[in-house]
């Protein structure tokens, strides 16, 4: 009598093996590539600032909306950002964005003062170099300090002019106003006792380390 052997139940089970095998593959893979960007992302440094001004304006001509400033006055007007906890961070890594009202501007190293204003005293002030490498930015730090800002440590973002508006018969708006006007151009107002948004960015990650609201006064 002829023997037949029967290899068509083993068949399957092999098939479904594989097709286990292939699955469990191809599930570490995914696994291993989402984890892989999920490492890759980047979080903006955690920090607390404290946020304070200097806003001394002294307008010999207070009937017109330009500067004209006291002889020799140079008051280092500006926002300072001290460092009370968290992460250190570099300049150059961050943005400052501020908003009043319609108007925006942002501060970072590809952004260049206007070097003719008179109001920075450089005896007391750094004032940091932008990505060219050779024109200045609105950041500034401590003479005693580099760009690196560690805890308790501060920078400045300094301004270019500022002007008392408020015998101008024709402004719309009157006041004591400080005001920035970058080489790349516009002009960018705050007016004293005006609220105004603050935004501190981390470039690297396009995550937000600190916002609020701040008033000049």
């Amino acid at each position: 009598m002829k023997k037949c052997s029967r290899d068509d139940g083993v068949s399957p089970v092999v098939g479904v093996m594989l097709m286990l095998v292939v699955t469990i593959i191809i599930a570490a893979m995914v696994a291993s590539f989402t984890g892989g960007l999920a490492g890759e992302q980047k979080v903006a440094p955690q920090v607390t600032l404290d946020v304070s001004y200097t806003a001394s304006i002294i307008d010999t001509d207070k009937m017109n909306s330009e500067p004209n400033y006291k002889s020799g006055s140079k008051p280092n007007n500006g926002l300072t950002f001290r460092l009370l906890g968290g992460d250190s961070f570099r300049l150059q890594d961050i943005a400052v964005q501020l908003k009043n009202g319609d108007s925006t501007i942002t501060f970072d190293s590809n952004v260049y003062r206007d070097i003719t204003a008179s109001n920075v005293d450089t005896d007391k002030l750094n004032i940091m170099v932008g990505s060219n490498g050779v024109s200045e930015t609105y950041f500034a730090v401590p003479k005693q300090q580099d760009d690196v800002i560690g805890l308790g440590e501060t920078f400045s973002i300094v301004v270019d002019g500022y002007f008392d508006n408020s015998q101008d018969a024709a402004a719309t708006k009157k006041g004591q106003f400080l005001r920035w006007t970058p080489v790349d151009g516009g002009t960018f107002d705050v007016q004293l006792n005006v609220p105004i948004e603050y935004v501190v960015l981390d470039k690297n990650s396009g995550g937000r380390m600190q916002a609020g609201t701040i008033t000049i006064r």
